[in-house]
């Protein structure tokens, strides 16, 4: 079954290329390579038109302007028609029977609708085996900053997948919808995840498909940017998908984690990105209600199902400890 890769692209010159031939190289040959270019200002332009010029199987939108990352996937997905969708960063690598071990597990669980990687970084720790809920509604990476002993080489259901390199079905994005484009970029993963949950769909991880994540290659490693939205957008997934019984029971846990959040990012000299990220989560809380209340109108499961795991301080500290 025909897959098109989706290839979000802004001032990605260094990674680009590299992206781009890992996708080619898949032995499971059923896929075309769809690049959306946010108006890069680098010298991306001309190295995607090198690579379409070369490749039947690569086609480039050029967009005036960066409309964001979010509102670009939704782009790339409308204008093609595959039955299924590759999501990879521009900053990701897949290996070459990546597409092979997606298609194979689509095809062998049809409750999924999502199908997450095993992604490392590039020095050989874990980035991501999908995505874990702590409490509070933090949402993370499982296996983050973690040597890979065979502790995640079991397939599972898993709360979320890491959109640096994941799988979906067109059904799902029929069924639930596509990003929200007001995040323009940064945790749209997780909100599409816990639509996708309270919609009734499974979210599979996979840990035969691999890749391997150089990580805010665009923006900047806990630059004010990636702060700012991650922060703000995480408040909004909560908002928008956590059910009442279970927003209530939580909601201590998920103010502490708001503050927790304030202290830490000042610390590291993020004062203003975190407060402003703070005041704009509910500056817009009216719109996020709103779309909520269309959301829970559809609900069949329901977040409150999904494991709820402890605060996983341990793993926030085991992280702080290797970045230093």
């Amino acid at each position: 079954m025909r897959t098109a890769f989706v290839v979000v692209n802004y001032n990605g010159e260094k990674y680009l290329k590299k992206c781009l031939e890992s996708i080619l190289s898949q032995k499971y040959k059923k896929f075309k390579v769809l690049v959306i270019d946010n108006n890069s200002r680098d010298n991306s332009k001309k190295i995607l038109r090198e690579i379409a010029n070369t490749s039947n199987k690569v086609e480039v939108l050029f967009n005036k302007e960066n409309i964001g990352f979010a509102k670009a996937v939704n782009e790339g997905i409308s204008v093609t028609n595959s039955p299924f969708i590759a999501l990879i960063n521009n900053d990701a690598l897949i290996k070459d029977d990546w597409l092979e071990n997606m298609v194979f597990a689509a095809k062998n669980d049809l409750r999924a609708g999502i199908f997450a990687s095993k992604i490392y970084f590039t020095s050989g720790l874990l980035n991501s085996t999908g995505h874990i809920i702590y409490r509070g509604f933090a949402v993370m990476d499982r296996g983050y900053f973690e040597k890979d002993v065979g502790q995640y080489d079991k397939e599972e259901y898993v709360a979320g997948a890491c959109g640096a390199a994941a799988f979906y079905r067109r059904k799902l994005f029929d069924d639930i919808g596509l990003l929200d484009e007001d995040y323009f970029m940064y945790n749209d993963d997780v909100d599409l995840s816990l639509r996708a949950l309270s919609m009734g769909w499974k979210i599979k991880y996979v840990p035969e498909a691999i890749a391997y994540h150089i990580h805010s290659a665009s923006t900047g490693f806990l630059s004010d940017f990636s702060v700012y939205y991650n922060s703000r957008n995480w408040v909004w997934s909560v908002i928008k998908n956590v059910p009442y019984h279970a927003f209530v029971k939580e909601f201590p846990a998920f103010f502490l984690r708001n503050l927790l959040s304030i202290v830490y990012f000042s610390i590291k000299g993020k004062t203003r990105a975190i407060f402003k990220s703070k005041i704009d989560s509910i500056r817009h809380l009216g719109e996020n209600l709103r779309k909520r209340r269309e959301m829970q109108k559809r609900v069949r499961v329901g977040v409150g199902a999904i494991e709820i795991n402890d605060w996983g301080f341990k793993d926030v500290l085991k992280i702080e400890n290797l970045r230093n």
